[in-house]
């Protein structure tokens, strides 16, 4: 297996993952939703989001509950926002048993604005997508957390795709921790030599060392460079060292 790209790859690794929640405590102050879903990102240079706005942030997938009919709320609240800027959050409604409209806001001054861009249905009806954007009159603010808050009991997380990667810092998914874990093991799992571009970056070796460890291959991996024992460069015929007599 090749190497990841880890420029990209450790940019997508969030601190924090955020399954469906149940809303207990009526956040949003409606009855007709219970479930709500976590996202945030962060720039502590306030750089966020560093694209061209309007952007996607996310794409929810729902399976549609059998016999639901009429609509069903999407409501999108703010948990933060940058310092100096207004929130609105838009509060959407998914026509379940036909086509959904949606209301694009009009750009609004020092505002980060968040609401539905598309609504569309799959071609057997049974699964409504949604798309959740982003727009403000600046490309470079603190970041933003939201709190996405849907009726669970009509509209059935099943999938979360097109997040965007940039400041990601709590990830919304749809089974906790599957999503950062699965990024996490790309990191680990491949078989291939390192560059000397990348044997800078990483500092594992230094010109000479490999061959002063006969028992080293190159082949790449991550965490301990020296593994549990080592050949002393100064003394190559001593033999291995075992780790507690150099730690």
């Amino acid at each position: 297996m090749a190497k990841p790209d880890y420029a990209s790859l450790l940019r997508q690794i969030a601190v924090a993952t955020s399954p469906p929640n149940s809303d207990t405590s009526n956040l949003d102050n409606d009855a007709q939703t219970d479930s709500f879903l976590l996202a945030a990102w962060v720039s502590i240079f306030g750089n966020w989001p560093n694209v061209t706005l309007p952007v996607v942030l996310m794409e929810l997938t729902f399976d549609i509950t059998n016999g639901s009919t009429g609509t069903s709320p999407i409501n999108i609240m703010a948990t933060s926002s940058a310092a100096g800027f207004t929130f609105a959050g838009q509060n959407h409604s998914v026509t379940v048993d036909g086509t959904s409209s949606v209301n694009i806001p009009t750009l609004a001054s020092t505002t980060q604005q968040v609401y539905v861009s598309s609504c569309t249905k799959s071609s057997d009806g049974t699964k409504a997508i949604v798309q959740i954007s982003y727009n403000s009159d600046d490309q470079t603010t603190t970041g933003l957390g939201l709190r996405i808050h849907y009726d669970n009991r009509v509209l059935q997380l099943s999938a979360i795709n097109n997040v965007l990667e940039t400041g990601i810092i709590v990830r919304p998914e749809v089974t906790s921790g599957a999503a950062r874990q699965a990024l996490i093991d790309q990191a680990y799992v491949f078989n291939e030599p390192l560059t000397n571009d990348e044997k800078e970056l990483f500092s594992y070796l230094e010109d000479g060392y490999i061959d002063e460890q006969p028992e080293v291959d190159l082949i790449s991996f991550v965490g301990d460079p020296i593994g549990p024992d080592y050949i002393d460069p100064d003394n190559p015929g001593a033999g291995y060292i075992p780790r507690s007599e150099y730690t």
